[in-house]
């Protein structure tokens, strides 16, 4: 019995290419030593942030507040916008009684014991009336939703800015370091996530 010798080459040439589509299918799947080095770096800084100091002025400072307070406001809440010039004074509009009222606060801005801002309040204004500060603010705090990242202390007359609740989205920290108005020196810790940990 004579054999075939195009059912033997056939056969050598399918093994052939299955054998290639094996090996290209292997070298595809799996990860080069560059990419592994890569990985596990990556998942041995999760946690770990890359610091960078920054400097502002009031006018820088003012901006990227207001920046995030309008990424934070809530439709239907206040709308209000931080200006620094002597003292730190926070703007804003409300409904009362369907009518909209503009109000005005002025307060002593500091850095608390967290590198937060912290606006000691000195007055506060509703139109053209002045208002006692803690009375304004306790109404506030019980009649509006400001988010996590302001936290009012009526009793004391201050409101908190919780500058990483700000950012907490991006996973960026922020603390103040040096609040000095007076000088125009404003300087803050950045700390960047290494990796994304969302």
């Amino acid at each position: 019995m004579k054999q075939n010798p195009w059912k033997w080459a056939f056969a050598i040439l399918l093994g052939l290419v299955l054998g290639f589509i094996v090996f290209v299918w292997f070298q595809v799947t799996t990860p080069s030593s560059d990419q592994k080095q890569i990985a596990t770096q990556t998942t041995q800084k999760q946690g770990q942030y890359a610091n960078v100091n920054v400097v502002l002025n009031k006018e820088q400072l003012s901006a990227a507040v207001n920046y995030y307070l309008q990424q934070n406001q809530k439709k239907g809440a206040i709308k209000y916008r931080f200006v620094l010039d002597k003292s730190a004074i926070l703007m804003g509009t409300t409904k009362i009684l369907g009518k909209d009222v503009s109000f005005t606060l002025y307060a002593t801005p500091q850095l608390d014991d967290s590198g937060n801002l912290e606006l000691k309040t000195k007055s506060v204004a509703i139109g053209s009336l002045n208002a006692p500060p803690s009375f304004v603010l306790g109404y506030i705090k019980n009649n509006y939703d400001l988010g996590k990242w302001a936290k009012i202390n009526a009793s004391k007359a201050t409101i908190t800015l919780d500058l990483n609740q700000l950012t907490k989205k991006q996973g960026i920290k922020i603390q103040g370091e040096k609040f000095d108005l007076k000088q125009d020196d404003l300087q803050f810790k950045v700390a960047f996530p290494l990796s994304n940990t969302n």
